[in-house]
């Protein structure tokens, strides 16, 4: 008759990101249309696993703690979110929704993850975007941020929100630089 262990396969426990709400009163206010490609990432980040990293040249999961999609998918929804969300393009789509647009926006997730430095534990997220004209095919913007900051609790759930909080700072950069050109090259082909 064959043993069986005491005790039982641990709970796997399942995260995803807040998605954030902006007040804006500028619906549409660019006047042209985006769509969001889903951003590429290395095979580590599209795996669920928690992702931690314990030297410069060490990657570790935690085996039961997992995001409820790869993370590549949760910083693809999270621009998305935050792209209709800022009121300045009259619409937002995936690019499998096959919408037509004016502008197609892909990137490229690099880090989404925790950083074990000693005693020291930190959430790091580090991305890039490129923004192109559909009609010409050709880049007008690209831009890339990171964010590296301790955690305020050292718990699952402390992990969870400082890369959350991680993903709103870049985010907030990237999309504030890219509107900012975005309302540039609109004013210049309306002045044409």
């Amino acid at each position: 008759m064959a043993g069986f262990a005491c005790g039982g396969v641990p709970k796997t426990h399942y995260y995803t990101m807040d998605l954030p709400h902006t007040a804006s009163s500028q619906r549409g206010a660019l006047g042209c249309t985006i769509t969001v490609h889903r951003f590429r990432a290395d095979l580590i980040l599209m795996d669920e696993r928690i992702l931690y990293r314990e030297g410069s040249d060490e990657v570790n999961f935690y085996e039961y703690h997992r995001w409820a999609s790869p993370p590549a998918d949760l910083a693809t929804d999270f621009f998305i979110h935050r792209l209709k969300d800022s009121g300045a393009y009259a619409r937002v789509s995936r690019h499998n929704e096959r919408a037509p647009s004016d502008l197609t926006l892909r990137g490229q997730l690099h880090r989404f993850e925790e950083v074990d430095r000693g005693k020291e534990v930190f959430a790091s997220v580090s991305l890039e975007l490129e923004l192109i004209d559909a009609k010409a095919g050709a880049s007008i913007w690209r831009g890339e941020a990171e964010c590296t900051r301790p955690l305020a609790s050292r718990d699952l759930s402390g992990v969870v929100h400082g890369i959350g909080g991680c993903l709103e700072e870049t985010a907030s950069k990237l999309l504030s630089s890219m509107q900012e050109k975005v309302e540039g090259v609109r004013k210049r082909d309306s002045s044409e």
